[in-house]
């Protein structure tokens, strides 16, 4: 008997590659179960990639249970000039995904759920399943479509969560467990209808502040179980706000409220007391099904050709469409077996900010500035992959110079991260990265710019004690004060002296007994990640309880 389910993925890469991990691990489990994965039509070609990349040599027939389907256009018409004027518009007015493009779903998954054969939004013919779907897996940010679909055929739905448990009940818990998301709306409407309170604010200033700094926690201290306390402004640590914030609770917030149950990409054993924070606002199930990442990647004594990655890394690269692909080993490898052999295991640091949000570009100056300047070189690879990425003028001839750094405009991120030259990463601790890092036992020096990326960042700073987080690059309202640092907290002074000193400090602690300490606790987290996936562990356990669900 056939079983089928849908995935609702979205296009941000850091969303798209878990969920195709997501469909292919599902596929090899239940070997009965076709997935019908629903991909972002520019973004599909990337995920039927990366899920061809996943499927091992030996598994080729799970190719034809893992059906990529193309549908909607989320990015259409989005400029970087474009989203720098969205940032002072009314929020309401540029709902993300558009409407049009969850029609052009919503058309999609009708065909799928009438059994009908139809033609994708990138041209493929696909033919009718009469076995319907009994299950859907929805990343959060397609809720237009997912709380219709759930509404309209009574399925099942799950939300796939990309991250941590703390952030999840951060963004959507209650108040009382220290969210954002109750009442949040409601606030907005009543700033903006009061002309005391709006003070001359337009919305978008109004959802912004409301959204970093609501005023409704006692001292102004946030307490999410999982984390260690935080003020409410050091979750906007970088000057940093588009509309799509203000629809991650406008608009996901319902689809929490009715889905039926939740995936998290973690362990219970590393995010337990998380975990229990989420249940004690949260009614549906909750799945830990550990991180959505290839086999191969996840534990080294898997063959690559059978069982897990069987090629190079998806490339994505918004800064350069055009990523050379004539070179048979990859430049940011080349570099890393040069470190190797001249300074030796653990001694690269990589730095990547992803593609969406950025650190002030001439921070980011001050970092190579104190790169290019230690006594004792720290060679660094980084991967400049953003579009809106400006660097200060001559950095690039000053690094190609020094012989001790390279800049690319894209890396294979799970193979630097693999490579015994890779010691330390600097990263804004977006989901996917994070993954990444705590998979393959690499610490962290944490530069968090928005969304979930401050619970990441305190995550493995305070509670798994993987990471330091730099603080005196903040330039949002979390410029203000950091909790951490002694009972006084620590005051975020911001100047070019104090985030220099600042980085310089960091990096001589990052090669020190502390960075050891730190280092070693990667290394215990990667066990953990690694045990909970071998048979009988916990993650087993719970993907044995959710194929109970799809009947």
């Amino acid at each position: 008997m056939v079983r089928h389910i849908i995935i609702l993925s979205f296009v941000a890469w850091g969303h798209m590659r878990p969920e195709c991990n997501l469909a292919v691990n599902l596929a090899r489990r239940f070997p009965d179960l076709i997935v019908s994965f629903i991909a972002d039509a520019d973004f599909q070609s990337n995920a039927q990639n990366e899920v061809n990349r996943i499927v091992g040599k030996d598994e080729k027939e799970l190719l034809s249970r893992v059906r990529v389907i193309a549908a909607g256009r989320a990015l259409e018409g989005i400029t970087l000039q474009l989203m720098a004027a969205a940032r002072t518009m009314d929020p309401r007015a540029s709902r993300w995904p558009s409407p049009v493009c969850t029609q052009a779903v919503q058309n999609i998954l009708d065909n799928i759920m009438g059994g009908k054969a139809f033609v994708d939004d990138s041209g493929t013919k696909w033919e009718g399943i009469t076995r319907k779907p009994s299950l859907v897996i929805s990343d959060m940010f397609m809720a237009d479509a997912a709380v219709p679909l759930k509404e309209k055929y009574q399925l099942p739905t799950y939300l796939f969560w990309v991250t941590i448990a703390s952030a999840f009940t951060r963004a959507f818990g209650t108040v009382a467990a220290g969210g954002q998301a109750e009442g949040y709306v409601e606030e907005c409407d009543a700033i903006e209808a009061d002309p005391e309170r709006a003070k001359g604010r337009g919305f978008a200033e109004i959802a912004k502040q409301t959204w970093a700094h609501s005023g409704r926690y006692a001292d102004d201290i946030v307490r999410v179980m999982g984390l260690k306390p935080s003020y409410e402004w050091e979750d906007f640590p970088q000057e940093f706000w588009i509309p799509a914030f203000y629809w991650a609770i406008a608009g996901c917030y319902p689809f929490v409220q009715k889905a039926d149950g939740l995936l998290l990409p973690t362990s219970l054993q590393l995010d337990k007391e998380g975990t229990e924070g989420v249940e004690e606002w949260f009614s549906g199930t909750i799945f830990s099904i550990g991180p959505q990442l290839p086999r191969s990647y996840l534990d080294s004594q898997i063959s690559v050709d059978s069982n897990g990655s069987s090629g190079a890394e998806v490339k994505i690269s918004y800064a350069n469409a055009n990523v050379d692909d004539s070179t048979e080993v990859d430049p940011s490898i080349a570099f890393l077996d040069e470190a190797l052999a001249k300074h030796g295991a653990g001694s690269v640091l990589y730095i990547s900010f992803g593609s969406a949000m950025l650190p002030k570009d001439t921070h980011i100056g001050y970092l190579f500035d104190v790169l290019l300047e230690l006594d004792e070189p720290f060679p660094f690879l980084f991967a400049a992959a953003s579009p809106a990425l400006q660097l200060p003028e001559g950095l690039a001839e000053r690094v190609a110079t020094s012989g001790h750094g390279l800049i690319v405009p894209w890396a294979p991120q799970q193979q630097v991260f693999q490579h015994p030259a890779a010691g330390w990463a600097v990263s804004h601790c977006g989901a996917g990265g994070l993954a990444e890092a705590l998979a393959q036992g690499m610490p962290l020096i944490t530069w968090p710019i928005a969304a979930d990326q401050p619970q990441n960042a305190r995550w493995v700073t305070e509670v798994l004690d993987t990471a330091f987080e730099l603080l005196q690059v903040r330039t949002g309202l979390g410029q203000k004060k950091a909790f951490r640092g002694g009972p006084e907290g620590t005051d975020i002074i911001g100047t070019e002296e104090a985030i220099k000193a600042e980085m310089r400090d960091v990096l001589k602690r990052a090669r020190g007994e502390e960075g050891k300490r730190k280092a070693a606790n990667a290394s215990k987290v990667k066990k953990m990640i690694h045990d909970a996936q071998m048979p009988g562990g916990q993650v087993d356990k719970h993907f044995e309880l959710l194929g109970k669900l799809i009947v």
